[in-house]
């Protein structure tokens, strides 16, 4: 699996890019940037697939942050100042979570290694391999 995605570092991405450096752009700015690369990537699947888990990873990551603060601020309004502290501290965790995640990803995809985020990595090595 991994092997099928490492031997396509040598494969020439559409980007006009060198295949690790596109990698790497599609963490730059989380899933907005996924999203570029993957409209701008048609051919290389390990471009593909860093693409692919930027959005369905840092993407999933950060909609758990945002759905956490919303919830932190309805309890607020209609629970207690109590839940209010655990929900906006969860979120904080979250995001700290995002950002090591990020950075990890960031650095693996610049060096042409293929590391995959739980859950979500597989799902974006199937998403690539599709196309």
């Amino acid at each position: 699996m991994n092997a099928d995605l490492k031997a396509d570092l040598e494969v020439a991405s559409s980007t006009g890019l060198d295949p690790s450096i596109a990698a790497a752009l599609a963490y730059l700015a989380g899933p907005f940037s996924g999203i570029v690369i993957l409209l701008a990537e048609r051919t290389n699947r390990y471009v593909r697939f860093h693409a692919w888990q930027s959005i369905i990873g840092l993407g999933g990551l950060a909609a758990v942050v945002v759905g956490l603060l919303f919830f932190a601020f309805v309890a607020l309004l209609l629970f207690s100042p109590l839940a209010f502290t655990w929900l906006y501290r969860l979120a904080a965790v979250a995001t700290i979570v995002w950002v090591v995640a990020w950075a990890f990803c960031l650095v693996k995809a610049f060096t042409g290694a293929v590391w995959k985020l739980p859950y979500a990595g597989n799902l974006a090595e199937a998403r690539a391999r599709r196309s």
